[in-house]
C-alpha cells in the first residue's frame, strides 16, 4: 500500500486529529461551490444529507432501495418544508434520462452497493458532460469505526468501493480532488447507539447478544464524555470527480 492509498484508507490517529471538523453538508457546500442546478443523491437513506444540499442546489432528488427510508425522508422533508424528489429505486437502473443532473452524489452509500462499478457507471450515465460526481465515504479508521466494527465491520466493503471508484478514473472520469474531514457523532447513551444500529440492520442484534458487556465496554471507553453523552469523531473522505 503506497502512502497516498494509506492516507485515504487508513489515516493515523495524529492525522485524524489534524483533520477539519464539521457537518457533511458544510463540506459539501464548500467543495461543490455555486452554480449547480440539479443534484441526485444515490442511496440517500432517510435523506438528511439530501435535504441539506437543497439549501444551495435548486433541484434535488434522492433515491434508495428501502421504501421505509424513503417514507421517512418524505415525512421529514414535509415537516421541514423542503422540496426534494424522493423515490424508491435501484442504483443499477436510475429513472432519469442521460445527462439529466450536473451533480451526482453517493452520500455514505457507495460501499453499500451490490456492484459498486455498475452503480458508478449508471451514475455517469445520468451525469451531464462536465458534471461532478461527489462520493462521500466513511473511512475505516478512528474511534467511531473502532467502537462500531464489533457489530458492523465495513473495512473490506469500504476498501472495495474506493478501488472501484479509482478504477473508473480514465474511463470518463477525472479526479478534481480528494478531501478528508471529521464529523461529530453524539449519542445520549449506549442504548441509543445500539437501537440505531439494530434499526439499520436487524441482523446486528445477534452481535450485541453474543458479547453485550464487551461491546458496551468498548463503545463507552472509546467515546468522549460530553455532558453525560458519548461523542465520537467519524472520519469521511470525499472524492470529487468530473465527467469528461
Amino acid at each position: 500500500m503506497d502512502d497516498a492509498m494509506r492516507r485515504a484508507l487508513l489515516p493515523t490517529d495524529p492525522e485524524i486529529r489534524a483533520l477539519p471538523l464539521g457537518a457533511n453538508t458544510k463540506f459539501a457546500r464548500e467543495l461543490l461551490g455555486d452554480g449547480h442546478k440539479r443534484a441526485l443523491d444515490i442511496g440517500c437513506g432517510e435523506g438528511k444529507f439530501t435535504r441539506g444540499i437543497s439549501a444551495f442546489i435548486p433541484e434535488v432528488a434522492g433515491i434508495d432501495v428501502k421504501e421505509k427510508s424513503i417514507l421517512k425522508a418524505k415525512a421529514a422533508a414535509e415537516t421541514e418544508s423542503v422540496k426534494v424528489d424522493f423515490r424508491v429505486g435501484s442504483a443499477d437502473a436510475l429513472p432519469w434520462g442521460d445527462g439529466y443532473f450536473d451533480v451526482v452524489i453517493f452520500s455514505n452509500s457507495l460501499h453499500h452497493m451490490p456492484d459498486a462499478a455498475k452503480a458508478i457507471g449508471e451514475a455517469m450515465r445520468v451525469l451531464a458532460p462536465g458534471g461532478v460526481l461527489y462520493v462521500m465515504e466513511p473511512v475505516a479508521a478512528g474511534h467511531y469505526h473502532e467502537a462500531t466494527k464489533f457489530v458492523n465491520d465495513e473495512t473490506i466493503v469500504r476498501t472495495d468501493a474506493w478501488k472501484a471508484l479509482n478504477a473508473s478514473l480514465g474511463a470518463g472520469l477525472s479526479r478534481v480532488r480528494e478531501n478528508l474531514y471529521r464529523s461529530r457523532r453524539v449519542f445520549a447513551s449506549f442504548d441509543e447507539w445500539k437501537d440505531d444500529q439494530i434499526d439499520r440492520d436487524a441482523r446486528r442484534a445477534a452481535k450485541f447478544e453474543a458479547d453485550p458487556d464487551g461491546v458496551k465496554r468498548t463503545f463507552e471507553t472509546l467515546g468522549d464524555k460530553e455532558d453525560g453523552k458519548l461523542g465520537f469523531d467519524q472520519v469521511f473522505r470525499v472524492d470529487l470527480l468530473k465527467k469528461g
